[in-house]
């Protein structure tokens, strides 16, 4: 988050409202979020929901309760019920509000190789696939852990927690396989390339962030409206 808009807003003002809580009703709430990001792509949306939980959790604590037993004690239960209203959007949702500052990061990474003109350029197609590869893998990601909910809601922890093995397996392979393939390709490229590369992706993706979400909460508030006269 570099540039300031409805997204950031709202979080920083749930982030602030979830220390005024119990342990207790935090905890619930940040594995609600936590989770909630398997069953949309739209972090908007996983903060309007969480400004929700804080509101009822305070409504809670007035009441001597606590969240989890106002939602009925089964969170996973909860959360299919949520999924079936939220909007599902793209990977670029999700990632547009982290590979900003990822990419500012790699970017950094990638100016002593500039430096040194000796040194020999990473591969291309290893630098122009990257971002498109942890796409893919946080699509794959995601629809494991909605499968998973569904198979612990059904049959138990156990064997989600196979089904979770299963998915640490394919994680494995995926980071392996590449890095078997791609060094028997050839083409190199200069670390200034890589640098512009990565800053154009930071870029493109705070744009997306800041015009998608300001749009979006255009039509989906997060603040109370006044009430016309």
């Amino acid at each position: 988050m570099l540039l300031k808009n409805e997204y950031t807003k709202i979080k920083e003002a749930n982030d602030l409202s979830l220390k005024t809580l119990r342990g207790e009703n935090r905890a619930t709430i940040n594995d609600l979020g936590k989770r909630l990001e398997a069953l949309t792509w739209n972090c908007y949306e996983i903060e309007r929901i969480k400004k929700d939980l804080i509101d009822m959790a305070a409504r809670c604590e007035l009441e001597g309760r606590t969240l989890e037993q106002e939602v009925g004690g089964d969170t996973d239960a909860f959360l299919l019920e949520l999924a079936a209203d939220l909007p599902r959007g793209t990977p670029l949702d999700s990632v547009c509000t982290w590979y900003p500052r990822w990419m500012l990061f790699m970017a950094a990474l990638n100016v002593p190789g500039l430096l040194l003109p000796s040194s020999a350029g990473p591969q291309l197609i290893r630098v122009v696939s990257s971002p498109f590869r942890w796409l893919i893998w946080l699509c794959i990601l995601a629809w494991f852990q909605r499968i998973g909910l569904k198979i612990k809601i059904r049959y138990g922890r156990g064997v989600q927690t196979l089904w979770y093995i299963l998915m640490l397996a394919i994680f494995v392979a995926f980071c392996i396989l590449p890095n078997n393939y791609f060094p028997t390709t050839s083409g190199t490229i200069s670390y200034g390339f890589v640098i512009v590369y990565e800053l154009a992706w930071a870029a493109g993706c705070q744009f997306w962030q800041t015009f998608h979400y300001n749009r979006w909460a255009a039509r989906h508030p997060w603040r109370e409206q006044p009430r016309e006269a």
